[in-house]
């Protein structure tokens, strides 16, 4: 049986391998495009904190049109922001799944024939960000030196994509907070004064009058992009009764379609009357409700950096996989508002990008790091934020 799968992947990955080559030799007749194609398909959180950047590109290009090829899961959202043309939504787990997408998708890309293209990922992907730049046909295509993600042979993947690039920024190798390593890559596109700030993000739209919660209210975020990075459901419902208690505030659970199920159980383990709002809303919408809250609490994702964008006080329950990559922000980073505020059990292994040395007990998948974070600490950072807004 592991035989067959092994060759039945192995397999499929030399029929990659050859569609990606027949697709990056497909001729390109006609002249190059006056266009620049930025490739950013990571995931939510990591888009809002580039955007600060992004909006340097106009400034950088600014006889160009600018195309943005976006994950599908952002590309709502882009549509809403002046800093680009055009955006280009793309499936990110079809291209690397589907061959037939990708053969397609790739096509598309080639016959546009953009003069320059542009993947500021310092955490590279050989299969979808670097081949796309390989596919793209542009006379410049530009990139960071960074290292290789997601990608069993990372050394031998990044000496061949390397030469796909014509130009390759330097990034610092030391560990650095993203809001920073995003300003080092304008400054390498020659924007030498450049420096980090927290990104804005002014009002989308009026909500829907179903979405519409009076004020004041608070949202609970209990959702991450890897479940096992979740504070555990039953602390979420002890914050809730604390918060209910000291505040009065009406609590509102946000998240996607697959955090509908979590919300619901820690309402019901909190006996309260909170509002679920999980799969109901856009993310277009989510950001509304967010910069409408008095206080957002959650994991280590998108909705902190929203909040963080739109003047929202927030408390992050955060673990020591990325410490200081995503949060906590860095003090002297500028911001036109108060940064959130990070609550966290400090451990000699932070810093292990989630290869966690401690065994996993079956009855609690979560990391130790977060499960360690007592309700009590959560709860003053609350309560500061609380206090100040009576």
């Amino acid at each position: 049986m592991i035989k067959k799968i092994r060759a039945r992947l192995n397999l499929r990955r030399h029929i990659r391998t050859f569609g990606d080559t027949v697709a990056a030799h497909m001729p390109q007749w006609s002249n190059h495009s006056n266009a620049v194609l930025i490739i950013r398909l990571d995931g939510i959180g990591d888009f809002i904190l580039w955007l600060d950047s992004a909006k340097e590109y106009r400034k950088i290009f600014p006889d160009k049109k600018i195309v943005l090829l976006a994950n599908t899961m952002w590309a709502g959202l882009a549509e809403c922001l002046p800093y680009w043309d055009e955006i280009i939504p793309i499936e990110r787990n079809r291209l690397s799944d589907d061959l037939i997408y990708r053969y397609k998708f790739f096509n598309k890309i080639r016959k546009r024939r953009f003069q320059i293209a542009i993947h500021p990922a310092f955490s590279r992907e050989y299969l979808i960000g670097d081949s796309l730049i390989r596919m793209s046909g542009a006379i410049q295509k530009i990139g960071v030196r960074g290292h290789m993600n997601q990608s069993y042979r990372k050394e031998q993947d990044k000496s061949v994509s390397d030469a796909w690039y014509t130009k390759l920024i330097p990034g610092d190798k030391a560990p650095m907070m993203e809001l920073k390593r995003n300003a080092e890559f304008i400054r390498g596109l020659g924007v030498k004064d450049f420096e980090s700030h927290v990104p804005k993000i002014e009002k989308l739209l009026d909500l829907p009058p179903s979405l519409k919660i009076a004020k004041p209210y608070c949202v609970i975020f209990p959702g991450a992009g890897w479940k096992s990075r979740m504070w555990p459901s039953a602390k979420y419902a002890e914050l809730i009764r604390r918060i209910s208690a000291s505040s009065k505030w009406q609590v509102v659970l946000c998240g996607g379609h697959d955090e509908k199920i979590i919300c619901e159980r820690i309402i019901e383990l909190s006996e309260r009357n909170a509002v679920n709002l999980a799969g109901k809303t856009s993310l277009v919408e989510l950001v509304e409700i967010i910069r409408n809250a008095n206080l957002v609490v959650g994991n280590e994702t998108s909705a902190i950096h929203i909040a963080a964008a739109t003047d929202t006080p927030a408390v992050c329950i955060l673990g020591g996989g990325h410490f200081e990559r995503f949060l906590p922000y860095s003090p002297e980073i500028t911001s036109y508002a108060a940064l959130p505020v990070a609550v966290f059990k400090k451990m000699d292994c932070y810093g292990c990008d989630w290869k966690c040395i401690y065994p996993s007990k079956q009855d609690n998948p979560t990391p130790l790091c977060i499960d360690a974070i007592d309700v009590k600490q959560v709860e003053k950072a609350c309560a500061q934020i609380i206090s100040k807004a009576s």
